[in-house]
């Protein structure tokens, strides 16, 4: 056999063991998370759209660790912008968490405005905090104090500026919201909570999860309809053209000559 021929070779025979690997459907998902392959289909059009099989199966087997219902929206997921899944809860995934834990004992916590009395003391684990009935003035931020029956407790202040998305329920319950940025923190801090995100450290721009403040330009737009109409393309070609998106993505290949190309080989308007 030829250098180019055995090359060849041991090349296809490590895609064939690397598909042996990674190739999962709905049958094997059930069996490794025990939910039904119906309740599968209905996770991946809701809550883990755009997932591969394998990412998929990620996502179910954290909800099923944490006890959190995806059918609820305890948990979901979404992709950042570099293609990576991140798995995702609010404030009661977080407490509901906390709360599994034995040595929680109990959580404090207020929005803050510009014109309570307010001081915070993190070295000594301090908080100052007096307000009336008089105008208190505008939200300036939140904080939450996490007890432990062990130890000393956990402080964490979060700033109106950094978190405030100005739409949605941050408009009509904004003293709520930020207390939950607060309260989440809190909890993960305390006890030690991996692996789940918290929704408020993330801004969802076109199904794409970007840290706070950050913004996605048009050609990241562009990709993510190229990635996620993949998701729904019907052709026999699917898979390859799935890991030829993502062998292009890791490259740094996804040019808009191959966004457009895609675009039309999928039926996807940009």
């Amino acid at each position: 056999m030829r250098n180019a021929e055995k090359r060849n070779f041991y090349k296809t025979k490590r895609k064939i063991k690397m598909n042996e690997i990674t190739t999962v459907n709905a049958e094997k998902i059930s069996k490794l998370t025990g939910y039904h392959k119906d309740e599968i289909a209905i996770i991946k059009k809701t809550v883990a759209k755009g997932t591969t099989d394998i990412e998929l199966a990620y996502f179910l087997n954290v909800a099923k660790k944490t006890g959190l219902d995806p059918f609820n929206k305890e948990i979901w997921c979404y992709k950042d912008n570099k293609n990576n899944l991140l798995v995702f809860t609010g404030r009661d995934g977080f407490l509901s968490k906390a709360q599994q834990n034995p040595l929680f004992n109990g959580i404090r916590s207020s929005e803050v405005c510009k014109n309570d009395v307010f001081q915070i003391d993190i070295a000594n684990n301090k908080i100052t905090h007096n307000f009336g009935t008089k105008d208190r003035g505008e939200i300036i931020g939140a904080y939450a104090i996490i007890f432990r029956k062990d130890g000393e407790p956990t402080i964490e202040f979060a700033d109106i500026k950094t978190y405030d998305k100005k739409r949605f329920t941050w408009t009509t319950h904004k003293a709520q919201m930020i207390m939950k940025v607060a309260e989440t923190h809190a909890l993960k801090k305390t006890f030690g909570i991996s692996g789940i995100q918290s929704e408020y450290d993330f801004d969802i721009q076109n199904n794409i999860a970007l840290p706070m403040g950050k913004k996605i330009d048009q050609m990241q737009k562009n990709k993510e309809l190229i990635l996620n109409g993949i998701e729904e393309y019907q052709g026999n070609d699917k898979e390859e053209l799935r890991n030829l998106c993502i062998a292009k993505s890791k490259a740094g290949e996804f040019t808009q000559m191959f966004t457009n190309e895609m675009a039309i080989k999928i039926g996807v308007e940009l």
